[in-house]
């Protein structure tokens, strides 16, 4: 059984099976050296692996929505952390979000760094490049 399991495993990485190479380094699809501010209403938080994703409408001048997309860190890490999905729903009141944009040509999209909830508090994931960190 041991011997089929491995045998299917250097199968798969043989083959270059989307399964194993998927995931990506955060370097590598977030510009790591620098950072966007947004002010919106977390409409949706997908508390899924490998990366809770966490969605900001965030209203433009026009009067239109965009959402935006912001990738964070895996469930496990947020459990640990003390956080819960409930935690960043929210209540319907804007957020501040600090997050890493994302390389090419892929708008709305981002890694959330640090968030400040209505109530004052605040969420640190990450290092927001260029900002004084306590």
């Amino acid at each position: 059984m041991l011997r089929s399991r491995m045998l299917m495993l250097v199968a798969l990485v043989a083959t270059g099976s989307p399964v194993v190479v998927a995931h990506h380094s955060l370097s590598g699809q977030f510009d790591t050296n620098k950072s966007f501010q947004i002010t919106g209403v977390v409409s949706r938080v997908d508390w899924v692996n490998p990366h809770t994703q966490v969605y900001v409408d965030v209203k433009q001048a026009n009067g239109s929505l965009v959402t935006y997309k912001l990738e964070s860190l895996p469930v496990a890490m947020m459990r640990k952390s003390g956080l819960s999905k409930n935690d960043l729903v929210g209540d319907g009141r804007p957020v501040v979000i600090d997050a890493y944009p994302a390389r090419g040509d892929t708008p709305h999209l981002g890694y959330l760094l640090h968030i400040k909830l209505p109530d004052g508090g605040e969420i640190q994931f990450s290092k927001v490049p260029g900002a004084e960190q306590p």
